[in-house]
């Protein structure tokens, strides 16, 4: 008996130890590679989504763990298609809206976005430069305009560290949120992003479909055109204030549905009356 409780606990220290090194080794050499550089906080940036959206959440989650934990090195570059792969079904990634051609449609990998824009803010703020980036053709609801970061299989987000030293990136999902943070070494600059709406571009004439009833099937919104701005400080001091982009996002054009009215082969009440004279 003895013999068998031995056995049941070197298999669960076994147990514990593969644990332990599978949820902490990637980190644990991550931070054991920067700990000369004090591994402090230089900028944080959060988003919020909606839960309800299921497919959406769980884009978001992997792409988000596939970044956390990145290091970039002095000097380098980080890739956002390089470390989060391909979003298909098989990398489990699901359907969710996506953007294409100016039109909401449903795509594997809808919400990866959101990450890509979330760490590109978080960039901004650390003083990271962004080599690459690209504007969505729509506005996004979860970040103000020129703000964005959109991803595809053709268009990629990228980083270049102008620091003599590394810095990591970590992500972090919780509920109907995503923080991205930059760690490294804090040198007392603080970034501050200004998004600037420059005009609002309304949209065409609705698109008028024939239906069972009248109502609006899609909503019209207008585009908008933008700016945006990145200012340094030292302390309370601003150093230097740099326009970053100017974008234009396209207005969405409204669909409404109008009721047909249903032919008929009676024959006018008039019309009686007017033969019955005849007769």
């Amino acid at each position: 008996m003895r013999k068998g409780y031995r056995v049941k606990a070197t298999a669960l220290f076994l147990a514990c130890v593969v644990f332990l090194f599978l949820f902490f080794g990637k980190k644990g050499k991550i931070y054991a590679e920067a700990s000369p550089f004090g591994w402090e906080r230089m900028s944080s940036y959060t988003t919020y989504f909606n839960v309800e959206d299921k497919g959406r959440c769980e884009n978001i989650s992997i792409a988000a763990a596939l970044i956390d934990g990145a290091t970039v090195q002095a000097y380098g570059e980080f890739s956002f298609n390089k470390t989060v792969g391909r979003r298909t079904a098989e990398a489990g990634f699901r359907q969710a809206k996506i953007i294409v051609n100016g039109e909401y449609v449903l795509g594997v990998g809808g919400g990866v976005c959101q990450v890509s824009t979330t760490l590109y803010n978080a960039a901004l703020k650390s003083g990271v430069a962004v080599t690459e980036y690209h504007p969505h053709s729509l506005r996004v609801s979860y970040v103000a305009p020129s703000r964005d970061a959109m991803v595809s299989s053709e268009c990629d987000l990228q980083l270049y560290n102008p620091y003599s030293f590394p810095v990591c990136i970590t992500a972090q999902v919780f509920e109907g949120g995503l923080r991205v943070t930059f760690y490294g070494k804090n040198e007392g600059d603080r970034y501050e992003i200004i998004s600037n709406i420059l005009c609002e571009v309304p949209p065409p004439a609705p698109i008028v479909k024939e239906g069972n009833t009248d109502e609006i099937i899609r909503s019209p919104k207008n585009g908008v055109k933008s700016e945006m701005y990145l200012e340094r400080y030292k302390g309370e001091a601003l150093v230097s204030r740099k326009r970053m982009r100017t974008d234009e996002y396209r207005p969405i054009q409204g669909i409404i549905a109008k009721k047909v009215a249903q032919p008929t082969n009676k024959i006018p009440f008039s019309a009686c009356l007017f033969g019955e004279k005849l007769l």
